[in-house]
């Protein structure tokens, strides 16, 4: 693995780590059950529709970083998996964890 890579890598897993910390917390503060007393209980949970979209959006991202660290070890980061053309790399520093080159995801 080049330098670069090992560099990207890194800010990755600490990314990966910032997320999954955060998964956590949403997912502990959504199954508090709350208060017994419903008004309370109506007032504690009010964004729990949001904390829910929060959560299945990290999940989504831990899911691309896990996937990209796989092919940053496995010799393929920076290589579209749908068409195996090099990835731009503009579109690799705005999305380190993309796994497509722009034509393949304009197409998707």
């Amino acid at each position: 693995m080049s330098r670069d890579l090992s560099s990207l890598r890194q800010q990755l897993e600490a990314q990966l780590n910032i997320l999954e910390d955060r998964g956590q917390r949403i997912e502990q503060r959504l199954s508090d059950p709350g208060s017994p007393d419903w008004e309370e209980n109506a007032t504690l949970h009010e964004d729990d529709e949001v904390l829910t979209a929060l959560s299945e959006k990290a999940e989504g991202d831990i899911q691309e970083i896990r996937l990209a660290i796989q092919r940053i070890d496995e010799g393929t980061y920076g290589t579209c998996v749908r068409c195996h053309s090099p990835i731009a790399v503009q579109r690799l520093e705005a999305l380190p964890f993309t796994a497509n080159c722009i034509t393949c995801a304009s197409h998707a």
